[in-house]
């Protein structure tokens, strides 16, 4: 779970984010959603102090279950809670070593249990069929789809408690879609999800939670089917209209 309170930042004078508070519930999809600009990617870096890193400040607080986000390491909570951007990113490696070296970097040394992670993670989002006789090959000649699958098992092989997801099925065709969005409902038992989409109708298919931001603010906070059967705000039911 993730508690947010009194949330607000930005840069310089520039305020994105006004005084915001959410909950965001353990072992769900929760789906941030809202016009171009609103502020949910700005919002989704928050979680992961990213956008310090940035240039940004924030103010309020966050807490991963019982423990304010600035009590922890910045690798430390990177670790918990990974990100995977709009944009692919394969590093200029094997398929293999896109895996590997996070591994390593945390302690995972010995050849078979590399072996194990790397096939595990595959299998995870929906990419080791597609690769498996191809582990050596570069990264950089997969497809655009099948870069965002290997994002997601990079980030899984160091098993974070939270996945942030900014807009990772926007350049995407069906079949990658489809892929990611099974994925995150297969593993979110074992894993908490945070999803920025521009796509209502994605989000009507696997979120549990939706947050509906308008202007740095949240408008509304409910479950999946109440919002799209009936949205408290007028500008997600104008929204919703033209899904």
């Amino acid at each position: 779970m993730i508690k947010i309170e009194n949330l607000s930042c930005g840069f310089g004078k520039h305020e994105i984010i006004h005084n915001l508070s959410l909950t965001i519930p353990a072992h769900q999809i929760t789906a941030i959603v809202g016009q171009s600009g609103c502020g949910k990617t700005t919002f989704l870096k928050t979680l992961n102090r990213m956008i310090e890193e940035e240039g940004g400040h924030m103010s309020g607080d966050i807490y991963l279950e019982d423990t304010n986000i600035r009590n922890l390491s910045k690798e430390l909570l990177r670790k918990k809670v990974g990100m995977v951007f709009q944009q692919p990113i394969a590093f200029p490696y094997s398929i293999e070593k896109n895996l590997s070296y996070v591994l390593k970097y945390h302690g995972v040394t010995g050849k078979a249990e590399l072996e194990k992670e790397i096939t595990s993670c595959l299998k995870k989002a929906k990419l080791y069929d597609e690769v498996k006789d191809h582990l050596k090959m570069s990264a950089l000649k997969l497809s655009g789809g099948q870069k965002q699958r290997l994002a997601i098992a990079r980030s899984l092989c160091v098993d974070p408690e939270v996945l942030l997801l900014d807009e990772p099925c926007s350049a995407l065709d069906m079949k990658n879609t489809i892929a990611i969005e099974e994925t995150l409902l297969e593993l979110k038992d074992q894993y908490t999800f945070v999803i920025v989409t521009h796509n209502l109708a994605q989000a009507k298919r696997i979120a549990d939670q939706i947050v509906f931001m308008d202007q740095g603010e949240i408008l509304e906070v409910t479950e999946k089917n109440a919002f799209f059967e009936n949205p408290s705000s007028e500008l997600a039911r104008e929204q919703i209209q033209y899904m």
